[in-house]
């Protein structure tokens, strides 16, 4: 069966389609980091719904996504709570490049209806125990700064916080994600998520 994306999500990609970066092309590499990449919507539908039929999901669920970039993921993940019943939910995007966070501002904010707290900040510099969601697609490219990132949210986090990492099906890179102490690994259909203890 076919589904059709909903139509502001089409839209808030036609939107992100326009944006143009002035960062050289190593500027993110010799930093560790990565781009904005757009993660692959289809991996994310119904990802809530599958959450929430899990039991996964909070009555007040606060959703993070720690490298924001320019929200294409966490704008989905916005518009499929509107279709999840009984439960509210806060989104919070987290994205130290003015670059990007100045777009969102600037040409996306009207698409989430005042419902995205928007954070120009170090992922790294944030406090992670108000989550109940934590998103992020591996926001650095080496070893040591995934596994730095990955257990100050774990530590950081309430027991019973859903870490999603969208790169390999949820594994995220280098193995570091199913590594680390605290969680635990839980399939969701095609992909898996982590649960703190």
């Amino acid at each position: 069966m076919e589904i059709e994306p909903h139509p502001d999500l089409v839209k808030y990609y036609e939107i992100t389609h326009e944006f143009r970066s002035s960062f050289p092309v190593n500027h993110f590499f010799t930093n560790g980091e990565h781009y904005n990449i757009v993660s692959d919507i289809e991996r994310n539908i119904f990802l809530l719904r599958r959450l929430d039929d899990a039991g996964l999901l909070k009555t007040n669920t606060n959703v993070c996504d720690c490298g924001l970039g320019l929200g294409n993921a966490l704008f989905d993940f916005y518009l499929q709570s509107k279709e999840i019943e009984g439960k509210t939910f806060q989104f919070t995007g987290i994205e130290k490049h003015t670059e990007y966070t100045d777009f969102v501002s600037e040409r996306l904010m009207q698409l989430w209806q005042t419902e995205l707290l928007l954070i120009n900040g170090d992922i790294m510099d944030q406090d992670y125990s108000k989550y109940d969601l934590v998103y992020s697609y591996s926001p650095f490219n080496n070893k040591q700064q995934l596994d730095t990132l990955y257990r100050k949210i774990v530590e950081e986090s309430k027991p019973g916080t859903v870490i999603i990492e969208h790169a390999n099906n949820g594994y995220g890179h280098l193995g570091v994600l199913e590594n680390t102490p605290g969680i635990s690994k839980i399939d969701i259909d095609d992909q898996v998520v982590f649960i703190k203890g």
